[in-house]
């Protein structure tokens, strides 16, 4: 199994913090997001990892050389990471013929969390947090009859149950293929904009999808300078 790490993006609302650097590498702990992901890959029996790198590349391609023994690391460039992540994704592309880890790079999680994924007993599989309180920015996941339907920020009615993604997504190798004829789809029909969650519906209306649910669980995205905040008074300490 291989994890696609989606790190190219510009965060620059976290400027501030990451002193206009990668997100990704952030220090939480004295630990950046990014090695705290590496670490719990390595934990839970991943050691092949390819980071997309895009904006503050070579900051990104610096930090992956001292990553952890045990995780192979490789750095692929998208040089259009200005427009929508679904090209990140797409960048990612040579690793969507075998099973893979979609991981979005700007989370913050211990490694029991990360092995919850890994060794779901569902093949294809989210993680969804239902104890959150949506605001209408979070990208929730849409649960019907024990399947994730849908996937759209800021909910919607009709389902069983809902709940935040935390950003990480398992496929199998056929599941991984077919994202992979979705994207080029989208790529050639010049749908550069848009989020590779957008992506995600299609994919759900073709292939079945469990989750696990880690409602209590300690994790947070880094968005915004308070994340980064919250993260170190009520978060670290649980991890």
């Amino acid at each position: 199994m291989t994890a696609i790490i989606l790190a190219a993006g510009v965060g620059k609302r976290l400027h501030g913090v990451s002193g206009g650097r990668p997100k990704c590498l952030i220090e939480i702990g004295g630990k950046s997001l990014l090695v705290r992901l590496l670490e719990g890959l390595r934990a839970a029996g991943v050691s092949e990892a390819l980071v997309v790198t895009g904006f503050g590349e070579e900051a990104l391609r610096a930090a992956v050389r001292d990553v952890p023994a045990g995780v192979a690391v490789r750095c692929v460039s998208n040089p259009r990471y200005r427009e929508g992540a679904i090209l990140s994704l797409w960048t990612a592309r040579e690793a969507l013929g075998g099973p893979v880890l979609i991981m979005d790079a700007d989370v913050l999680c211990g490694p029991d969390l990360i092995a919850r994924l890994v060794r779901s007993s569902h093949p294809n599989c989210f993680l969804l947090d239902a104890a959150v309180t949506p605001t209408g920015e979070e990208q929730m996941l849409l649960v019907r009859d024990g399947r994730v339907r849908n996937i759209v920020r800021g909910g919607a009615r009709g389902y069983d149950l809902a709940g935040e993604s935390v950003g990480f997504l398992k496929l199998t190798a056929a599941a991984a293929r077919l994202l992979r004829e979705l994207l080029e789809a989208r790529v050639a029909a010049g749908d550069t904009g848009i989020e590779h969650e957008e992506l995600y519906p299609e994919l759900l209306a073709r292939v079945d999808v469990g989750f696990e649910r880690v409602d209590g669980m300690p994790w947070t995205e880094i968005d915004f300078p308070d994340d980064v905040e919250h993260a170190e008074r009520h978060i670290l300490s649980r991890l």
